[in-house]
């Protein structure tokens, strides 16, 4: 293989593990973590770097799966971007089926082994639940897009990634340290973000409609219209504002509810404004990649705040 072959293979590579999405995964992972730190005084550091390796690696392993596994919608998608659509490494035979599922296998079978180390690591913790949420963090990962689940196709993709991306992750950061998956601190933190990551995936089935469609992938906007899912994302984004907020008014979130008003709630406003504007253009069948990114920024708050706030 050439050097300009192995370069192209080395970005399609880089292109196709899509490195934007993870810092999200990050912060609530982190918020989790250092919540369990803010009720204790301690934090295992060992602990806190294996932990997020694996959920590292699941991740990976479930974009690589949907990638693979989306291939059919990805190659009919006029509107695909950074944000929706896949990467299309695929598409363009940048990479193959073959390289793709051998990823997936390698990356896959890298998973027990770590996990077996954050076991052996993990003393003072429950080894049954680590094990268990190791185990739902695959299950609902891979089966978003994988046989014979393929949640995505079944109507409840954007609950299931909201669900895991906010109070999974969460959840993984405080066990992992040692805190108690009862504990209603964990549970609470992460509703802000449950509602912020609803409505940016939402939004993301609105460019993909046609395409999802056509392969039967039931997205919200496929079932009920890219109208109802604009709405959606618009009660979503309004809900995970007002939920931080009443947090901090319940002291949840140690911070001055000042901070929220300065620099979320404009956020927040701007994000609105750019949905009510696609409501009214009644024009849905496009890019909508300004929207994307103002959403996907949002929800970097309800992950950054609260980790401030519990470092104080």
């Amino acid at each position: 293989m050439t050097t300009d072959k192995k370069a192209g293979k080395f970005l399609a590579w880089l292109r196709i593990t899509r490195l934007q999405f993870y810092p999200m995964t990050w912060l609530a992972y982190t918020m989790g973590a250092v919540a369990y730190s803010a009720a204790s005084g301690k934090l295992n550091l060992v602990l806190y770097f294996l932990g997020y390796l694996i959920l590292f690696l699941i991740e990976l392993c479930t974009i690589l799966a949907n990638e693979y596994f989306d291939y059919p919608s990805d190659r009919n998608n006029a509107n695909f971007s950074i944000f929706t659509g896949g990467t299309r490494v695929l598409v363009q035979g940048e990479l193959s089926f073959g390289e793709v599922r051998r990823g997936i296998f390698i990356v896959l079978a890298s998973i027990p082994v770590f996990a077996f180390l954050l076991l052996k690591v993990c003393a003072g913790v429950s080894q049954s639940t680590i094990a268990f949420l190791l185990f739902v963090g695959l299950l609902f990962g891979l089966g978003y897009t994988v046989p014979p689940l393929k949640f995505s196709y079944r109507g409840v993709g954007e609950l299931v990634v909201a669900a895991t991306h906010s109070m999974y992750v969460i959840l993984c950061g405080y066990v992992f340290q040692g805190g108690v998956w009862k504990d209603p601190l964990p549970w609470l933190l992460s509703t802000p973000l449950f509602f912020a990551v609803l409505a940016g995936n939402t939004l993301a089935g609105i460019p993909d409609r046609q395409a999802d469609l056509a392969v039967m992938k039931k997205s919200i906007a496929v079932m009920f219209g890219s109208r109802v899912a604009v709405l959606l994302a618009i009660w979503s984004v309004c809900m995970a504002f007002l939920s931080a907020i009443a947090l901090v008014n319940l002291q949840v979130i140690r911070m001055s509810p000042f901070y929220w008003w300065l620099l979320v709630l404009p956020h927040g406003l701007v994000l609105l404004c750019y949905l009510l504007r696609l409501l009214g253009s009644d024009d849905f069948d496009k890019r909508i990649d300004v929207i994307m990114a103002l959403a996907l920024g949002y929800i970097i708050w309800f992950g950054l705040l609260p980790i401030i706030s519990l470092l104080r």
